[in-house]
C-alpha cells in the first residue's frame, strides 16, 4: 500500500506542477495581480459565490494539496502527524506561488497558500477518519 500511494503521491506533485507553473490565460478584461493581503481573494471568492471561475478557483485551491495531506502519510509514515503535514503543506504551496510570481498571467496570492494549506489538512483529516475504518490486524 505504501508504494501505491508513494507513486500516486508522485504523480499527483507532476501534476500538480504542470499545473500550476504554466502560463495563464486570463479571462478577457480579467485583471491577474499579485496579492499579500490575506483574506483579500478569498473575500472576492465569497461575495461571488454564484460564479463558477471564482468557485473552481477556491474548490481548486482547497484540492490541490488534499493529496499531500491523505496520501503523504501512507507513502512517509513519518508524515503521520498534522503538525508535520502542515510546514509541508506551506512550503509547497509557499513555493508555487513564489514561482507564480515569474510566469506570465499567473501570480502569487497568500490567500492560495492559505486556502492549499487548508486542504493539506482537510487530506489528513481524511486520511485519519478512513485510517480509523480499517480492521485491526489479528495476531496469533
Amino acid at each position: 500500500m505504501r508504494a501505491v500511494a508513494g507513486l500516486l503521491l508522485a504523480l499527483w506533485l507532476l501534476g500538480a506542477l504542470w499545473l500550476t507553473l504554466q502560463p495563464g490565460h486570463p479571462f478577457p478584461g480579467q485583471v491577474v495581480d499579485d496579492n499579500v493581503v490575506p483574506f483579500h481573494t478569498l473575500a472576492i471568492y465569497f461575495r461571488n459565490l454564484g460564479s463558477g471561475f471564482w468557485m473552481r478557483n477556491l474548490f481548486g485551491n482547497l484540492g490541490l494539496l488534499l493529496p499531500l495531506g491523505l496520501l503523504g502519510p501512507i507513502a512517509l509514515p513519518v508524515l503521520g502527524r498534522w503538525w508535520l503535514i502542515l510546514p509541508l503543506a506551506i512550503l509547497v504551496s509557499g513555493s508555487i506561488e513564489l514561482a507564480q510570481h515569474w510566469i506570465p498571467a499567473r501570480s502569487a496570492d497568500i490567500d492560495d497558500v492559505i486556502v492549499n494549506v487548508a486542504g493539506a489538512l482537510l487530506g489528513y483529516l481524511l486520511f485519519r477518519v478512513l485510517r480509523s475504518f480499517r480492521r485491526p490486524v489479528p495476531t496469533t
